[in-house]
C-alpha cells in the first residue's frame, strides 16, 4: 500500500512541480552570471551615443574640394570602380579596386608610396580635431586588435598629452580610417563579453555562445512552467476549500 502511495506522489502534479523547480535551480545557476553580463553590456549599448563610440567628434567634417583632373596622365586601367581623391593639396592619388582589393596608384598610374610619417601626422592632424605629434607604424593584423578589419599599411598616431585617443590612418590614401579613445575600448570589451568571442571579439556564434543561448531559452521555459503549475495548484487548493 506504501509502495503504491509513493508511486502516486511521485506521478503527482506536486512532484513533478518540485522536478521541473530543481531543473530551474541548476540551469539558473549555470546561466545566471553570462544573463548579468548580456543585462550590464546591452545597458552600455543602450545607453552610449554609438557615434560617439566611433570618435566622430574628434573627426573633422569632410570639405569639398574643387579637384583638377587635367592633372591626371593616366591612359587605360582595368578595374570594378575607380576612386579618385585628393590625398594632400594638389596631389591627386587614384584606387583601382579588384572585386575585394584596392590599389592606390599616383596620377601617372604608377604605385603610390605610402606617406612619410611627418605627412602622417600633417595630414591626421588636418582630418581631426587632434594635435597628433606621435606615430607608429602598423603593417600586420592582430586578432581582436583597434584596428582589425582596417586596409594595411597603417599609421597609428596619437597626441603625447592624450595617448588615449589614437588615430588610424591609411598610409596610402591619408584617410582617417577609425578614431579610438575610452569609451570605444569600454564598448569593445563589452562586446565580447555580449557575444562570447574574447580572442578576435567579432566572431558571432560561437559554441560558447550557442550552448548559453540555449541555456538561457530553458531557464526562461522552465520558469514560464513554474508558474503555470504554481497557479493551477493554487487554483485546486482554492476549489478544495471552497467546493
Amino acid at each position: 500500500m506504501r509502495v503504491k502511495q509513493n508511486r502516486v506522489m511521485k506521478a503527482g502534479p506536486l512532484y513533478r512541480q518540485r522536478q521541473v523547480r530543481r531543473w530551474h535551480r541548476v540551469v539558473a545557476m549555470a546561466t545566471s552570471c553570462q544573463l548579468l553580463l548580456w543585462t550590464l553590456s546591452g545597458l552600455y549599448f543602450a545607453f552610449i551615443d554609438i557615434d560617439y563610440v566611433r570618435g566622430h567628434q574628434f573627426k573633422r567634417a569632410a570639405e569639398s574640394s574643387q579637384i583638377d583632373l587635367s592633372l591626371l596622365q593616366v591612359g587605360g586601367i582595368s578595374a570594378s570602380k575607380l576612386v579618385i581623391i585628393e590625398r594632400r593639396p594638389n596631389e591627386i592619388v587614384l584606387g583601382v579596386h579588384h572585386d575585394d582589393k584596392i590599389e592606390w596608384r599616383d596620377d601617372e598610374g604608377r604605385p603610390l608610396e605610402p606617406l612619410s610619417s611627418d605627412e602622417a601626422l600633417t595630414v591626421g592632424s588636418a582630418g581631426t580635431v587632434m594635435s597628433l605629434d606621435r606615430f607608429e607604424w602598423v603593417d600586420s593584423e592582430v586578432a581582436g586588435s583597434e584596428y582589425r578589419g582596417a586596409p594595411l599599411p597603417l599609421w597609428r598616431l596619437w597626441e603625447s598629452a592624450n595617448p588615449d585617443r589614437v588615430v588610424y590612418l591609411d598610409a596610402m590614401s591619408g584617410e582617417v580610417v577609425v578614431v579610438r579613445h575610452e569609451a570605444w575600448r569600454w564598448w569593445d570589451f563589452l562586446w565580447s563579453l555580449h557575444i562570447m568571442s574574447y580572442d578576435d571579439r567579432d566572431t558571432i556564434g560561437t559554441w560558447l555562445l550557442r550552448i548559453f543561448s540555449v541555456l538561457a531559452l530553458a531557464t526562461a521555459i522552465l520558469g514560464l512552467w513554474l508558474f503555470r503549475d504554481t497557479r493551477r495548484a493554487k487554483r485546486g487548493s482554492v476549489e478544495q476549500q471552497h467546493p
